[in-house]
């Protein structure tokens, strides 16, 4: 069982790292659409009562190609989250079965509310686990000060209070390095 479990986090891990490529694709190869879909999708995340202007669901893309961006980038969203939901199984599976708290009791509280609010699109412990860190992918500033207001506000008796460090991507999706920057 231990190794089935260790194949699925390999598994959702490699597929996280595709919807990052998949996400740095589009905005490569369609920049105007790619910012157009983010802008669109913070927008419908700040304004959740707003009519659908278009009756079709694309709430005004008309462009093709724009339509085609703003639909593989939401696809690509929810397979992300949900691989980060897989991901979070499995680390308590396997810490559980370790005996090492990998996403202790008190982070899992905290990350169920996380990702429950529109706009996060994963949330985990990072690193080896423990109890000093969470984090969260989300797509818009109105989700992030969704996500700060809620982890502003944690205060629980067993996991305390988090203090949040918002770091915000370059639009450029991921970028990867032939060799380590000079410093």
């Amino acid at each position: 069982k231990a190794l089935s479990v260790w194949k699925g986090v390999i598994a959702n891990n490699e597929k996280v790292a595709e919807c990052f490529f998949k996400i740095s694709a589009l905005a490569s190869q369609d920049p105007e659409g790619y910012r157009e879909a983010i802008a669109q999708r913070d927008e419908d995340e700040s304004d959740t009562d707003k009519a659908d202007e278009t009756g079709d669901g694309s709430k005004g893309v008309v462009d093709k190609k724009r339509k085609e961006t703003a639909d593989a980038l939401g696809t690509t969203l929810t397979v992300l989250g949900r691989c980060f939901m897989k991901l979070r199984a499995s680390m308590r599976d396997m810490g559980s079965r370790a005996n090492v708290p990998l996403e202790p009791p008190q982070q899992t509280r905290i990350l169920d509310e996380t990702a429950g609010l529109k706009g996060v699109h994963g949330c985990g412990v990072p690193g080896a686990g423990g109890y000093d860190a969470v984090f969260a992918i989300v797509v818009g500033s109105a989700a992030r000060r969704r996500v700060e207001e809620l982890w502003k506000n944690w205060n629980d008796e067993e996991s305390g209070s988090v203090v949040t460090l918002p770091i915000t991507p370059e639009n450029v999706g991921v970028a990867t390095h032939i060799e380590l920057p000079k410093s």
